[in-house]
């Protein structure tokens, strides 16, 4: 056999520029990738957190102070509450972020050099959010604090403006970061991690259940519930589906257990985000080993999917902060809404109310691409393979020639 490089170099070359799907992940997936996660840092911070307030003190200064935060493009006024439970509930649910408390009397003390400070609480189950909240709330009472001091200063003292910065005297504030007081990254990165690991195993174990069967020639046997697609979905599905609820059980008691990951809510409540996570990636799954025509190309397919998703999830960097465009894409994802729940479920100590909408998310995901799966089975997939047979079986053959064939008259 005749080996030579410059031969195989062109072989490889023809190779990747016939097969369509590997030439758009070898030339258009890292410009994609790279486009996509710069973009998602396109805002460069966390700008526009939610920011519910409660003001005690009802006076000049108090909507002074109120004033600032809105003009601060790291917050959004969103509400007025009246009680610190409320403003805990709001940080529990996700409707708000941050949470200022101005306390009564804080303008009538601090004329009389009385100490009373400011509150910030804070969500930090997200550690980008917990960052950018206090450094955000630090710089913007700091700034109204030296502005009030010097005009205090240069009404009542007659101080000239280098006077007034040496006897500065700075509006005492305080934080509360609620759910990681300690900025333990483990808390924060942990279970994120593990989410996207049990979607990577999960997609690609069901994406190459029906591929196998192609490439095997088996996948013909199946015609016979053609009729019944459920059935099918149903047998190649259902043990991958124990698998991950056995995956997700380990990994999450070895989270908790070894590595000392919160654990703040109801098991059963985790048991429904779970079930709800699984059965969306299931459908997924499969659709996608229906569509691909062998294992290469469904293992491609679920890495396409799988590789943006922990960045795109909300998980990390907020989408408060992202582009809308990407918030609509990442709202389409299973993961981020597993996430969500995790976070809600074992680190906030939520219950099912609060979770809902992401298991309803799950649940209609997981619908949608399993009916989408058994559409294709009842008309197309099998449709498709009968027509190609007839096809071969109906085409002319050449007859064979004889040596009388050859004769002339």
């Amino acid at each position: 056999m005749d080996l030579r490089i410059g031969k195989l170099i062109t072989e490889e070359w023809m190779h990747i520029l016939k097969d369509r799907r590997l030439f758009l992940i070898l030339f258009f997936v890292p410009i994609m990738y790279t486009v996509l996660f710069g973009s998602i840092y396109v805002h460069h911070k966390v700008t526009e957190m939610a920011t519910v307030v409660i003001d005690e003190d009802q006076s000049p200064l108090s909507r002074q102070v109120i004033q600032a935060f809105e003009q601060s493009e790291t917050f959004q006024i969103k509400k007025e509450y009246h009680s610190e439970e409320e403003v805990k509930r709001a940080l529990e649910t996700g409707e708000a972020k941050v949470g200022l408390i101005i306390p009564s009397n804080f303008e009538a003390k601090l004329k009389h050099g009385e100490s009373l400070p400011l509150l910030t609480l804070i969500d930090g189950s997200n550690m980008m959010i917990s960052n950018s909240a206090t450094k955000g709330a630090n710089e913007v009472i700091t700034t109204f604090s030296m502005g009030y001091s010097q005009k205090k200063l240069q009404l009542q003292q007659g101080l000239q403006n280098e006077q007034v910065m040496n006897t500065l005297s700075p509006i005492p504030y305080r934080y509360r970061i609620m759910y990681n007081s300690t900025f333990n990254y483990s808390d924060f990165m942990l279970y994120g991690l593990v989410g996207a690991i049990l979607q990577q195993v999960l997609f690609l174990g069901i994406a190459l259940t029906i591929t196998r069967e192609k490439d095997a020639g088996t996948w013909q046997r199946f015609e016979a519930w053609k009729r019944n697609p459920w059935r099918i979905a149903y047998a190649k599905t259902a043990p991958y589906f124990l698998i991950n609820l056995f995956n997700t059980s380990v990994t999450f008691v070895i989270a908790l257990y070894a590595f000392g990951a919160p654990m703040s809510g109801s098991l059963l409540v985790g048991l429904a985000i779970i079930l709800s996570f699984t059965f969306a990636v299931s459908g997924i799954g499969y659709l996608i080993s229906l569509f691909s025509s062998n294992q290469l190309g469904a293992t491609q397919t679920a890495m396409l999917i799988a590789v943006p998703s922990f960045m795109l999830s909300g998980f990390t960097w907020p989408f408060e902060a992202m582009p809308k465009a990407l918030q609509v894409f990442g709202h389409m994802l299973p993961l981020t809404y597993f996430l969500d729940g995790v976070r809600n479920v074992f680190v906030k100590g939520n219950d099912f109310a609060v979770i809902r909408h992401d298991c309803l998310s799950l649940i209609l995901t997981g619908a949608i691409t399993y009916f989408a799966a058994m559409l294709l089975t009842r008309f197309v997939v099998f449709s498709k393979k009968k027509e190609k047979d007839a096809a071969i079986s109906t085409k002319p053959t050449q007859p064979a020639l004889t040596n009388g064939s050859n004769i002339s008259a």
